[in-house]
């Protein structure tokens, strides 16, 4: 109960920074799709895909390395500063390897907004490093501070350079690398982060020990990187960029998911590690994961049948067929949640190259399943190859994860939540307003029953800091 409890806490600590950022991220959706034209928007939406690629390989992942060895040094402050000291070393070549490849690789090939395409990847990288920097260090409230941050001026800066200014997509890149650098000088002078950092801490045994963990990372993260985003690259060389930035606005809607449970997972791999030695370590690790998938699945079916309310509103007419793929993507972030849940047991245990392997036999499905049928079913080939290589991982894992963790899952209720959504997105896309209503209604009676110990849990953590603060 008491784990349970700083995990919550933890949890709404980290939720209202990061929510507030993935809430700018989903206001900026109706201008991109207003203001934007289609072939634009997919363009540089691909670009920034390709960032995403870049970042883990030249950064060597040691953002996650960063981030799991400080939570061992926390009462150690001669160990945090050698982790620090030996990760920004590792930083600063990476920085200097980036700037000399994209000159080279930019000679021979013609880069749309290269310039601005640079220094987003640089200041990303930095801004990364940073922002795991803190969660290492477990500064939580800095850490949603920094988030919302980057999401206002985020928001900000992308009304401004296209809406007065008018701009082009090249806003979406500036807008990040400003809003970026703001979070990276926040971070620096906040917990002074110089203090941190000593050139004779440099060792080449702890740079090992960080390497030995973080470059099996990178085969993951580039897996991770074929499962979420080679659909946009297949799709824009089979069907056209247009397409593509149609596919993109799908992603966000079913990415909501994904947002929100991206900020239980970074306090759950916390807890995760805390706790993967403790003696009832099997019956914590079976409660929390069953109650946390049951917690998002209800979430991804209320996601659901809400947007039949507001799709009309927030999406431009050229983007509005993206509405029909949002289901299956839908329900295959659902069991990406399962897959992150279980992760955390392999980061608690630091095995990094079960990891690669696992995401690796997804990354593989969801490319093989995606060529084959992206001629005969169109954009439907993305979601459904994204769907069953998410469902292939999470058995993969779960049956894996039994070698340091005895987790049993709920088949019951998984059952139960796979019905319901089946049933939420036939009434989704006949899209009556009647059934809708009576859709919506049904599920959030559902949600409020089956999550009743995590709804009970966080009203008495609200209850109580509100009656201090009294």
């Amino acid at each position: 109960m008491e784990k349970s409890k700083v995990f919550v806490k933890n949890t709404i600590i980290l939720f209202i920074g990061k929510f507030a950022t993935q809430f700018m991220s989903l206001l900026l959706l109706p201008l991109f799709t207003h203001f934007l034209l289609i072939e634009d928007f997919g363009a540089v939406d691909l670009l920034q895909t390709y960032i995403t690629l870049f970042i883990p390989i030249l950064t060597l992942r040691v953002d996650s390395a960063i981030f799991r060895f400080l939570i061992d040094k926390r009462d150690d402050e001669n160990g945090m500063k050698s982790i620090i000291s030996n990760v920004f070393f590792l930083l600063i070549i990476g920085v200097f390897i980036t700037i000399i490849g994209f000159a080279i690789l930019n000679y021979f090939v013609v880069i749309n907004y290269s310039k601005y395409v640079i220094l987003n990847l640089i200041i990303l990288m930095i801004s990364n490093i940073f922002l795991q920097l803190l969660r290492g260090l477990g500064k939580n409230k800095e850490y949603s501070i920094a988030s919302i941050i980057t999401g206002v001026a985020t928001l900000i800066i992308n009304i401004l350079l296209i809406v007065v200014f008018r701009f082009n997509a090249r806003s979406i890149l500036i807008s990040s690398s400003v809003a970026n650098l703001l979070c990276i000088y926040y971070v620096f002078f906040k917990i002074k982060v110089f203090r941190y950092v000593e050139i004779r801490l440099i060792r080449k045994k702890i740079i090992k020990e960080i390497l030995s963990y973080s470059l099996p990372m990178i085969p993951n993260s580039l897996s991770w990187w074929i499962v979420n985003v080679s659909d946009r690259t297949i799709i824009s060389m089979f069907l056209g960029t247009a397409f593509n930035g149609i596919y993109t606005v799908s992603c966000k809607f079913s990415n909501i998911l994904n947002s929100v449970y991206s900020i239980f997972n970074m306090s759950w791999q916390e807890t995760a590690t805390l706790h993967i030695n403790d003696d009832d370590k099997n019956e914590f690790f079976t409660d929390m994961i069953n109650k946390l998938f049951i917690l998002f699945s209800s979430l991804a079916i209320l996601i659901l049948v809400c947007l039949p309310f507001v799709y009309d509103i927030l999406i431009g007419n050229d983007y509005i067929n993206s509405y029909n793929y949002i289901p299956i993507l839908l329900y295959a972030n659902s069991w990406n949640v399962l897959i992150g849940l279980i992760g955390a047991i392999y980061v608690a245990k630091k095995k990094s190259k079960e990891i690669a392997a696992t995401t690796l036999v997804s990354a593989l499905i969801n490319i093989i399943i995606n060529i084959i049928l992206i001629k005969f079913i169109g954009l439907y080939a993305a979601c459904v190859s994204t769907l069953i290589s998410y469902f292939i991982m999470s058995i993969y894992r779960y049956i894996d994860c039994q070698k340091y963790v005895k987790v049993r899952l709920d088949i019951k209720k998984i059952t139960i939540f796979t019905a319901l959504y089946i049933l939420s997105s036939i009434i989704y896309l006949i899209n009556n307003i009647w059934m809708n209503i009576i859709n919506l209604v049904v599920v959030i009676v559902y949600s409020l029953i089956v999550n009743k110990y995590i709804i009970t849990i966080c009203l008495n953590f609200i209850k109580n800091k509100l009656s201090k603060n009294e």
